[in-house]
């Protein structure tokens, strides 16, 4: 993955899990990640990645994930948790893809999605579903995303 793209990752970040108000606040929190970007490139930055002002504070605002990783096949443990098996090489950006749009790890903004979160292998990717009672809604929520999937719910 290139510099660019993981200080994008970490913009979007820092924006979904923080209160940005300011550019500055952004970049200090860059600066405190090991990334040092001039107020101009940021902008630029943000406006790639669909991030506006919105009543005062930094939020994303339209957030798509280009060219997601093609789900191959898709097993649901009796404990609840999911596994998603991908081409070699694409568990990491399809873990990224559910972390960013699934996952919260802000408490003052939680996603009810059931998904607490993910691990990536090299082709695999777990879910971590909150409990049992989440897991049909989360299989819907996959249903959704990746409509060529067969997911059996009766098994579940």
């Amino acid at each position: 993955m290139s510099h660019e793209a993981v200080m994008d990752g970490q913009i979007i970040n820092i924006v979904q899990n923080q209160e940005i108000f300011e550019q500055s606040d952004l970049q200090q929190r860059l600066k405190d990640r090991g990334y040092e970007i001039p107020q101009a490139t940021l902008s630029r930055r943000l406006k790639k990645l669909r991030i506006a002002k919105v009543a005062g504070i930094y939020k994303v605002v339209d957030f798509q994930m280009p060219n997601l990783p093609l789900v191959l096949n898709i097993e649901v443990s009796e404990f609840g948790l999911i596994v998603l098996q991908t081409n070699p090489g694409n568990a990491n950006n399809l873990g990224y893809y559910f972390d960013q749009k699934f996952v919260t790890y802000n408490p003052r903004h939680p996603k009810k999605t059931g998904i607490i979160g993910t691990i990536a292998g090299d082709d695999t990717v777990l879910l971590i579903v909150k409990g049992k009672s989440y897991l049909a809604g989360v299989l819907q929520l996959l249903q959704e995303e990746f409509p060529y999937l067969q997911i059996d719910e009766g098994k579940h």
